[in-house]
């Protein structure tokens, strides 16, 4: 007898239909978000940003425990407040779940998008915030993933807007903005 292993696609289809259920706004980001905007990458854990303040994570605690994720209420409340964001396990997956915490959080909120993938439907992170999020996380893989993100979405990718909110947040002079501004002329459309 063989049993079922959930996917990431079907822990973050259940977390998003547990949330749009409960009238909590959400898109979900990540390499399933990336992979929506046409750079697919295996994942094995599940990013949900919700677009409410850190100080209601009890109330998503209480929307995804009957999903069977587990949080230490406690901690993950205060980590919540502390870095906007908390982590939950889920039979083994990690789920982690992303606050508003910064200006682009909002921005983040205001432009994601309705998205259809084998007849079910969720909300998902822009290409573009995708991207700004990667930039500030700024690890090699978000790199990475950047520089496909690039080449893959060519001119339907906005490329000013991305660099705008890097400037705004961190700085013309951020180690970030350069970067951007190397894997656009490297990868981006000529």
């Amino acid at each position: 007898m063989t049993s079922h292993r959930r996917t990431a696609a079907d822990a973050a289809r259940a977390i998003a239909d547990a949330l749009a259920a409960s009238g909590q706004p959400y898109a979900i980001g990540g390499a399933l978000a990336l992979g929506v905007a046409g750079v697919p990458r295996g994942t094995k854990d599940v990013d949900v940003n919700v677009f409410v303040e850190a100080d209601l994570a009890g109330v998503i605690i209480d929307v995804l425990t009957p999903l069977g994720i587990v949080f230490d209420r406690g901690p993950s409340m205060a980590k919540a407040a502390r870095d906007g964001m908390m982590i939950g396990d889920w039979e083994g997956m990690r789920i982690d779940v992303f606050f508003v915490s910064i200006p682009f959080s909002e921005e983040a909120g205001r432009t994601r998008s309705q998205v259809t993938v084998d007849g079910w439907t969720g909300s998902f992170l822009s290409p573009e915030s995708i991207a700004v999020f990667k930039l500030l996380f700024f690890r090699i893989k978000d790199l990475a993933d950047l520089a496909q993100l690039i080449a893959v979405r060519e001119r339907d990718l906005d490329h000013a807007y991305i660099r705008g909110w890097l400037v705004t947040m961190m700085g013309e002079d951020d180690e970030r903005v350069k970067r951007w501004d190397e894997l656009v002329a490297r990868y981006g459309p000529s």
